[in-house]
């Protein structure tokens, strides 16, 4: 692929008239620009891919600086907020810098990222809502989804009072999942003993915890397979041997597996008695600690029953972020990043032949 460079010579030309000089305009280039059209908008297209400043420079042959100046310049065009807030949204937050968190919110039907603010404090919420949209707008917002973040519940019901809270099912199975799995470690740590048969119970507890946390419905009944320190078994027989172990591992995966049938089947009555049951022996204390968080997320908890949003899409909008940043070795300017991210998945959802035409629209 050879390089063409375009030579342009701009004539002037000055009026005898009122003594003024202007100079010849072209449709090639912004009027007192030496950046063609055709580049910048090459360098638009280009920011939309996992590429870095440096690479995109070299090959439009510009410099780095022009550009980060172009895609700020594109991405203040993508300004959302004159065409209100939809109905459904969804709330995330996501690392860009040592420490600091900036928070985002999406289109939860559409994946369409609204806006990302650079801090996730309740203060800084609540300002670029009530700046950026009236209060009849935030008013026809029906739902919010959200992770377990409990500083969110308050700021959505202050700044959207028709808004029903959604808890995302996925961090629900994730708490009960984790808090599973630290209490099958703290039993078996208590077979980290001198004892052959101690010793031996501690190994399969700790090789096969993949299948202690999976749902009973999922586990096979009816194919054998060779499972070191086991043989040929069945993985519900697996499963049975090393619950047997421990009467409190036994009373704890027994709540669990309830747990996620009731979130599988969205069965809310069921979970309620699961969560609010205060009389259960043998539970353990970080198991305790997620039924109590539940607990007191029970009227949330419903919604996602009712509702099918959720984070999804948020929660992939993320990764990608990460991506980016990645790629960039990090951002030191959040508005640059900002703009970065806003193009990236801009001219992600436009098909290529749109892409250019909708630059030189903007």
């Amino acid at each position: 692929m050879k390089r063409t460079y375009l030579k342009l010579n701009k004539q002037r030309f000055h009026c005898k008239v009122c003594g003024q000089t202007f100079v010849a305009k072209t449709s090639l280039v912004d009027e007192g620009c030496f950046i063609s059209k055709d580049t910048k908008c090459q360098i638009a297209i280009k920011a939309s891919e996992a590429m870095t400043l440096k690479a995109i420079a070299q090959d439009t042959a510009v410099s780095s600086a022009s550009v980060q100046r172009v895609i700020n310049k594109e991405a203040k065009a993508f300004n959302h907020h004159v065409d209100g807030l939809p109905k459904h949204l969804s709330f995330d937050e996501f690392k860009f810098a040592k420490g600091r968190m900036a928070f985002e919110y999406i289109n939860v039907e559409t994946g369409e990222i609204l806006d990302i603010i650079a801090s996730r404090f309740n203060v800084t919420i609540k300002d670029h809502f009530i700046t950026h949209y009236s209060w009849q707008e935030r008013k026809q917002v029906e739902t919010v989804t959200i992770d377990m973040n409990a500083g969110y519940v308050s700021v959505i019901n202050e700044l959207f009072p028709n808004a029903k809270i959604i808890i995302d099912r996925f961090h629900l199975t994730q708490l009960v999942n984790r808090s599973m799995n630290k209490t099958r470690i703290q039993i078996m740590n208590q077979f980290h003993t001198s004892k052959n048969e101690d010793q031996k119970k501690y190994r399969r507890l700790k090789r096969y915890w993949r299948l202690l946390l999976k749902r009973e419905t999922d586990l096979s009944s009816t194919t054998y397979r060779y499972y070191k320190m086991f043989g040929q078994r069945l993985e519900s027989s697996v499963v049975q041997e090393c619950l047997s172990y421990s009467e409190t591992l036994r009373i704890n995966h027994a709540l669990y597996q309830q747990i996620l049938r009731a979130f599988g089947d969205r069965d809310f009555n069921t979970l309620e008695q699961l969560v609010t049951a205060r009389s259960a022996v043998g539970i353990s204390s970080t198991l305790r600690t997620s039924l109590k968080t539940l607990r007191k997320h029970l009227p949330y908890i419903a919604n996602s029953f009712i509702y099918s949003y959720n984070n999804g899409r948020i929660e992939g909008i993320n990764n990608k972020i990460k991506v980016l940043n990645r790629v960039a070795y990090g951002y030191r300017n959040f508005n640059n990043y900002r703009s970065r991210i806003m193009i990236h998945f801009k001219f992600k959802a436009v098909e290529p032949s749109q892409q250019k035409t909708n630059i030189q629209a903007a």
